[in-house]
């Protein structure tokens, strides 16, 4: 049936929630080489949410494919509390492909401080900002300052995940 709808779309498909039934096969159906590595056929695309992804996404190519995305969501369930590995390349991506962005989740991801920098930096219209489970930023000082300052909406890492997230 998904895809029916994206044949349907005839290359006019502006958004895409695949959850609880996605995989790789159907994402490489839905933009034939994989949405890991090839969206151009999804130029008008607005808003991205990938869920529990098991592959490695290509943030660089998918802000390249997409210059319309103004909303990105990549919802990782870690169920840590601070990691070890602090991994900001999923941030620099972003920050260098995606600076038309107006609301950024990033639930469970990695990054640090530096990497939130980056992506203030690089992302002059971004209101919403979701850091739920980001457990390796830690929101003080000046780099609070700057996201009260500049984002309508900000969850913190610590924030209750229960009010509007489904897990």
């Amino acid at each position: 049936m998904c895809r029916r709808a994206v044949d349907l779309s005839q290359g006019g498909l502006l958004e895409i929630k695949i959850e609880g039934f996605g995989c790789d096969f159907l994402l490489a159906y839905i933009a034939d080489s994989g949405l890991s590595y090839e969206l151009d056929k999804l130029p008008l695309l607005e808003e991205l949410e990938i869920s529990h992804s098991w592959f490695k996404l290509n943030l660089k190519g998918i802000g390249r494919s997409c210059p319309r995305v103004k909303t990105l969501k990549l919802n990782f369930c870690t169920g840590y509390r601070r990691s070890p590995v602090k991994w900001d390349i999923d941030a620099v991506k972003i920050a260098n492909s995606m600076p038309q962005l107006r609301r950024l989740q990033l639930f469970g991801n990695q990054l640090t401080e530096y990497g939130l920098n980056i992506i203030l930096d690089s992302c002059p219209h971004l209101e919403h900002l979701d850091l739920r489970k980001c457990f390796n930023v830690e929101l003080v000082g000046d780099l609070e300052k700057r996201c009260l300052e500049r984002i309508k909406d900000l969850r913190r890492p610590h924030d209750s995940t229960t009010d509007d997230y489904p897990f």
